[in-house]
């Protein structure tokens, strides 16, 4: 589905419960200038930031600042230019101005806001609709590694559904991902989510007695996959699934050039010591060309907190095939569509404050219907001021201001 213009236009025309409010949320960002007033509020550089990577092309600091160049008065002081006092005249940041804020600001309080500002734009669930499916999982921004300096790396938490990043994290240097889990939680409860709403699907590096303890007593759902890191845990699995009766799912599709069958088998985790273990679990994958050979077959296991009357075998096979969209609708659309790893700004934070802009523009473009990103911010190089009013549109009365 492409995404038109005019569809571009309805969207950023339709009522305050669209992605809104951006704008006024990155106001709260504090200012790492020292000093008195400045010529460009942080809020309009960021601003800029956004509505430029909003359009198809201007991914590097050079093209921010040349969209910035070529906007318009009234399109400027949307984003909030502050014009000049005596003459009136409204300036756009230079190239040098956007990338040394872009370094400056705090990455952390950029999340932050932009965390708080996503809790307020998402629809409010269905009353029987269950807890939120939620994917945890990192992404090596490999453009920014120099010399003997390596990648930034961030752990972030997306929904299944939507492909929305709820909250994001920067991997501090001497650690890993393991230990941040607990710290996306309290960004997440700090952003207005509660944790007891959700289920998280992890991959197997986070299949750990720690974070499977973190999650239960926090009231979560968690489905971790179990593979060769865990080999007392994974022998488990395998011993109680050939040991009892299990149940049976399967599924196949058809399409981009394969075939696939999948097939979910699930048991009890009965005496498996693993915190709040309740099913294990097995999936089968065989896939093949579109004449129905099996050329590839993969074996995944995996364990949950979930109980069968809560999740049976078909929805754990759909909350583990829905683990990849952090992947597919997040990962792949910053790395193809944005360039991210292409991108070579490496000094400071701005590695880190790259990545929350682009999560933040996928997810106002989600949140205001386009379904293929690309299509979108082309649509949007033709007329920025149909998704910048996205963007300075202000919260969801039920919500509360930002």
């Amino acid at each position: 589905m492409v995404t038109s213009l005019p569809t571009l236009a309805r969207a950023a025309s339709r009522a305050p419960q669209d992605a809104g409010g951006l704008l006024a949320a990155l106001a709260g960002v504090p200012d790492p200038r020292r000093g008195g007033p400045r010529r460009h509020p942080l809020r309009f550089v960021l601003g800029v930031l956004v509505s430029a990577l909003s359009c198809a092309g201007f991914e590097t600091f050079a093209a921010v600042a040349q969209w910035a160049a070529a906007a318009d008065r009234e399109l400027l002081l949307s984003l909030g230019a502050a014009p000049d006092p005596l003459t009136g005249a409204v300036h756009a940041p230079s190239e040098a101005t956007i990338r040394r804020m872009a370094c400056g600001v705090d990455a952390q309080a950029l999340e932050a806001a932009i965390a708080a500002w996503t809790a307020g734009q998402l629809p409010e669930p269905e009353p029987d609709a269950g807890p939120m499916p939620v994917a945890i999982d990192g992404k090596t921004v490999r453009g920014a590694r120099s010399g003997d300096q390596p990648a930034p790396h961030l752990l972030g938490a997306c929904t299944h559904d939507s492909s929305v990043m709820l909250a994001q994290r920067q991997i501090p240097g001497k650690t890993n991902e393991i230990p941040m889990v607990a710290t996306l939680l309290d960004d997440l409860r700090a952003a207005g989510h509660d944790p007891d709403s959700m289920v998280f699907t992890l991959d197997a590096l986070h299949t750990q007695h720690a974070t499977a303890r973190l999650l239960h007593d926090a009231g979560a759902g968690y489905l971790m996959c179990v593979k060769g890191n865990q080999p007392g845990l994974r022998a488990a699995v395998i011993d109680q699934l050939r040991t009892h009766q299990p149940v049976r799912f399967g599924e196949r599709s058809r399409g981009h050039g394969r075939t696939e069958e999948r097939i979910l088998t699930v048991v009890p985790a009965t005496g498996i010591d693993f915190a709040g273990a309740a099913q294990v679990f097995r999936i089968v994958r065989h896939t093949g060309g579109l004449d129905g050979q099996r050329t590839r077959k993969e074996v995944v296991h995996g364990i949950t907190n979930l109980r069968s009357e809560h999740a049976d075998a078909a929805r754990l096979a759909a909350l583990t095939r829905g683990h990849w969209s952090i992947e597919n609708g997040v990962h792949y659309v910053r790395d193809v569509t944005y360039r991210e790893d292409a991108h070579r700004a490496r000094t400071g934070n701005a590695p880190a404050v790259l990545a929350a802009l682009r999560n933040a523009v996928t997810t106002a473009l989600r949140l205001a219907g386009a379904v293929n990103i690309a299509a979108a911010r082309r649509a949007a190089t033709l007329d920025p001021h149909t998704v910048i009013r996205m963007f300075t549109r202000p919260a969801k009365p039920d919500k509360g201001p930002l």
